[in-house]
């Protein structure tokens, strides 16, 4: 992992703050777990895959770092429990919650099945809102803490064949909105990021059509994916104690997507300078 040793002056340190990240295999959940890392705090790492934690957690030691693997599926309530009650036995409780565990695969609205549509619930909604309690029990008793939740320009507006997962994704928005209200009051905040496309394994089955890849991109204003450090700047800004009266709000990390329509124009023309593009 060759940005364990980024280390950003202008970002804050979590020294001694224990931190737990769902989806830390792999991603986004990799990328801020060597972030927390970096800044001091005391990182517990999540996965329903046993063996990509493992991984990480021994990157991260190879640096100096501690962390500690806690494999379990966030859809089963019973191993959502036992977790944090393990993380209760360790450390005393949590002081920052990141839900990154997320599922996507494409799938027409009529061809959604059942099961199908269960699983993206569970691994989109049903996990995180059952951690982000159980979190939530714990930081009241240490009188503070702090909620990001991993969301995606997805619950905002529609994508083709993604309509369980745009739902879950909207769903959380809300939660955030509702867990911000009802825990404000223990000096809790719940915040979301939600990223466009992000550039990694995760979104490699949505853009492996080159051609597909550069018509998509011309309707980005930034003219490219996120990256995963354009994530983490704000799910490290959310964490901090700087972000206190800031709670219940989604922040699109898009590079300008959800705010530009574009001409059919800028779907069909090869144009070289994004500038030239002309809008609608």
């Amino acid at each position: 992992m060759e940005t364990l040793n980024y280390i950003d002056p202008t970002q804050p340190c979590f020294r001694d703050c224990n931190v737990l990240i769902t989806g830390a295999g792999r991603g986004i959940g990799e990328y801020l777990a060597a972030q927390f890392s970096t800044r001091g705090a005391n990182v517990l790492l999540n996965d329903i895959v046993e063996a990509r934690i493992h991984s990480v957690a021994d990157k991260l030691r190879a640096q100096g770092f501690h962390p500690t693997t806690l494999p379990a599926d966030i859809c089963d309530l019973s191993q959502v429990e036992k977790m944090f009650e393990k993380i209760h036995h360790l450390c005393g409780g949590l002081d920052i919650f990141i839900n990154s565990a997320g599922f996507a695969k494409r799938l027409p609205l009529l061809e959604v099945t059942e099961e199908y549509w269960d699983q993206i619930l569970a691994v989109n909604l049903k996990g995180p809102f059952f951690c982000l309690q159980s979190a939530a029990r714990q930081m009241i008793d240490r009188g503070w803490g702090r909620m990001i939740l991993i969301g995606s320009i997805g619950g905002h507006a529609a994508q083709k064949n993604l309509t369980a997962y745009g739902a879950a994704k909207a769903a959380i928005a809300l939660l955030a909105k509702s867990a911000a209200v009802e825990l404000a009051p223990y000096n809790i905040t719940v915040n979301v990021v939600a990223p466009g496309a992000v550039s990694g394994p995760w979104n490699d089955q949505f853009f492996q059509d080159p051609e597909y890849f550069a018509r998509w991109v011309k309707t980005v204003p930034a003219g490219r994916m996120a990256a995963n450090e354009d994530v983490s700047r704000a799910v490290l800004f959310f964490a901090s104690k700087g972000a206190g009266y800031i709670t219940g709000q989604t922040l699109f990390i898009d590079g300008g997507k959800l705010a530009y329509v574009p001409s059919a124009d800028a779907y069909e023309r090869v144009v070289a300078n994004p500038r030239e593009v002309e809008e609608a």
